[in-house]
């Protein structure tokens, strides 16, 4: 082999080489910024899948908040106004007469505020079998407006009574009360004016 073309084979390999060395180190900060681009990508991708979750998740509480809301306004139309709880005594006489029971008494006890309703309590003293008190219970809970009974105590009659017991109980009706508007808040109050200096005296 001459040695001209040995030189030409030797100079290709370096060229060669300072090609490969060149593509190497151009590529290598390419390759850095293709590696924080995926990392950005990866980021970015789980960002947008968990806003895709928080819609997802605010459209199925979007729903739910409906139906709860449409069931709450159900259950204020069963709940007694100011007008009904006043006609509570009349009700349950007339519901006692139909049962065939004898109301003996009853005293209006103090309101009982709450957050959303207030109770309007009554005590109750009846006369009855117990059969008939059942009945009487049942016909409470058909009552179109929701009222309660509670704290029933019942006492049994001795000797020849008509009645078989003594009852008293609790009868309760709640009354909505719709969360009252927050007040407008005050006026601000205008600063004061700084008071104006008062002329000079003339000189003489």
């Amino acid at each position: 082999m001459n040695s001209q073309l040995q030189k030409q084979i030797l100079i290709g390999g370096l060229a060669g080489i300072l090609i490969t060395v060149l593509t190497w180190v151009f590529l290598g900060s390419k390759r850095t910024e293709l590696v924080a681009l995926k990392s950005n990508i990866e980021t970015l991708q789980k960002e947008v899948d968990k806003g895709y979750q928080l819609k997802a998740n605010y459209e199925k509480l979007k729903v739910e908040v409906a139906q709860q809301e449409k069931l709450i306004e159900e259950l204020i139309k069963l709940m007694p106004t100011d007008t009904d709880k006043g006609e509570i005594p009349y009700r349950i006489k007339k519901l006692a007469d139909l049962a065939g029971i004898e109301q003996v008494s009853f005293n209006v006890e103090s309101a009982i505020k709450k957050d959303y309703y207030t109770e309007y309590p009554y005590t109750f003293a009846f006369k009855a079998g117990y059969h008939s008190f059942g009945q009487f219970t049942s016909q409470v809970s058909g009552y179109e407006k929701i009222i309660n009974v509670s704290e029933m105590q019942m006492k049994r009659e001795t000797g020849k009574a008509f009645w078989s017991a003594g009852i008293t109980c609790r009868i309760s009706a709640f009354v909505y009360n719709p969360t009252p508007p927050k007040p407008p808040p005050p006026p601000a109050t205008p600063s004061a004016a700084p008071a104006k200096a008062g002329k000079k005296d003339a000189g003489d």
